[in-house]
């Protein structure tokens, strides 16, 4: 015996409510707003055995997201996007460029855009010529001259 399809269909109608609403529960989070706020800095670092780092010592660029202090048992935990600051510092080729950044030399497309530029300044040219040479023509043979072909 087959079920009754409008059974069914009542019970979906009744449910589907129920089930949307219990699926967009478990979007909820309880982390709440991510602050994006990020950068970079540079710290001294001490040497072994020693509490403090010497003036002029070695330096180190550490991301501010990854700095936060122990809580009150002692652990560490790193707040959200401290991983995407590190990963990001070990991909650039220069540390410092994190500290502030290089300046910017001529665009790579620099050359591409100063070769269309002459060629379109050359249709120009090429245009101005031509009305020069039709103006020419018609002063010369009068008003009866065209210059169609050129």
């Amino acid at each position: 015996m087959s079920p009754n399809p409008l059974a069914t269909t009542r019970a979906i109608r009744h449910f589907a409510p129920l089930l949307m609403l219990t699926l967009l529960a478990g979007c909820q989070s309880s982390m709440g707003p991510m602050s994006w706020t990020s950068g970079y800095r540079q710290v001294a670092l001490a040497a072994p055995g020693i509490e403090e780092a010497a003036p002029g010592g070695r330096m180190a660029t550490l991301p501010n997201l990854c700095q936060t202090e122990p809580d009150a048992e002692g652990l560490v935990t790193l707040p959200p996007g401290c991983a995407n600051d590190l990963n990001l510092q070990l991909m650039v080729a220069n540390p410092q460029d994190l500290i502030r950044g290089r300046e910017m030399g001529p665009p790579m497309a620099g050359p591409i855009a100063n070769a269309a530029r002459e060629r379109l300044d050359d249709r120009g040219r090429a245009n101005e010529r031509r009305a020069m040479l039709e103006g020419e023509a018609r002063s010369a043979m009068g008003d009866t001259a065209t210059t169609d072909g050129l």
